[in-house]
């Protein structure tokens, strides 16, 4: 009897206000187990923090950023609070625009069959990169690039990837370059991309790419230069056939922590995820599924940018 009185003043005893009030100054872990204290506090309407009208600059955590391409308006998405804002940009450059990757709070974005540029959703600054090749246009399924476009400390890379069955062909420009550069890899190896996504570009100019069998492929870019020709390295055994076949989709981040790459694979199960760490010693590809993961951290993915 004294636990059921006890249970009813937990669930009851905190007027919903005060909850919102303390769920809007709690961040990613903290607001979870917020969530799972109990099943009131789960479906209380908790307060998110105020927007102002623009994409806070100093959010602590990812917004997730929509492009509505032929109207110009564009959604950005708090997974935290499930808060949507939207604003209309009346700029005539991003209608029928596609956002490509994003690297502090630069977009690489493309336009058309051969258009390439970077956009500042905070200050709306532009920076125009010269047209694809002709011959090819715009056949990358991911792209990637080493650094804000601006950068005065280091120039910065942006790099194409086309996937399919074999190692991906690339495209390469530094920015300030009159021409992008196209390599082309004849190699079929062990390697395959045909859906790749979220290419992690390192310091050292080291791309990450994750195979479609688990393994996973490095670029380096040489000499600080687009034009000489990268190279690829391999690294590890392919998962087994059925642990392949069970996976639908598998996005990548960068484990910051440990100096590696983390990532999610989605299950064709419904619910069924796994977070896996990729680490190089050496030559060696050291692969751990995660049960957690380190220090109460959120960990935030999605195609693309």
């Amino acid at each position: 009897m004294e636990e059921t009185h006890y249970d009813k003043l937990w669930s009851h005893g905190i007027p919903s206000d005060i909850l919102g009030l303390i769920s809007s100054r709690l961040v990613a872990a903290e607001y979870f187990v917020f969530h799972a204290v109990c099943k009131r506090w789960r479906y209380a309407p908790l307060t998110p923090p105020s927007l102002p009208p623009r994409l806070m600059t100093c959010s602590p955590t990812p917004r997730l950023m929509t492009l509505r391409g032929e109207t110009g308006i564009v959604e950005f998405f708090d997974p935290l609070y499930n808060v949507v804002t939207i604003q209309n940009m009346d700029i005539p450059k991003l209608r029928g625009a596609r956002i490509r990757s994003s690297k502090a709070n630069w977009l690489l974005m493309s336009s058309g069959s051969r258009g390439m540029f970077f956009f500042n959703p905070i200050s709306n600054d532009i920076i125009e990169l010269p047209d694809l090749l002709e011959e090819h246009e715009n056949s990358c399924s991911a792209w990637t690039f080493s650094c804000p476009p601006d950068s005065s400390s280091s120039d910065c890379f942006v790099v194409g990837f086309e996937t399919g069955v074999y190692v991906p062909d690339v495209y390469i420009i530094k920015v300030g370059d009159t021409e992008w550069t196209h390599h082309y890899f004849f190699d079929a190896g062990d390697f395959a991309t045909s859906d790749c996504n979220n290419p992690l570009f390192f310091k050292n100019n080291t791309i990450y790419l994750l195979g479609d069998k688990g393994n996973l492929g490095t670029l380096c870019i040489k000499g600080n230069s687009a034009t000489q020709r990268p190279n690829w390295k391999f690294y590890g055994r392919h998962f087994p056939s059925s642990k392949q076949t069970s996976i639908r989709k598998a996005y990548t981040a960068e484990d910051v922590d440990n100096g590696g790459m983390l990532v999610v694979f989605l299950s064709r199960e419904e619910g069924d995820v796994e977070v896996w760490r990729y680490k190089l010693k050496g030559k060696m590809l050291e692969r751990e599924q995660l049960t957690s993961l380190d220090n109460n951290k959120t960990l935030f993915v999605s195609s693309g940018g």
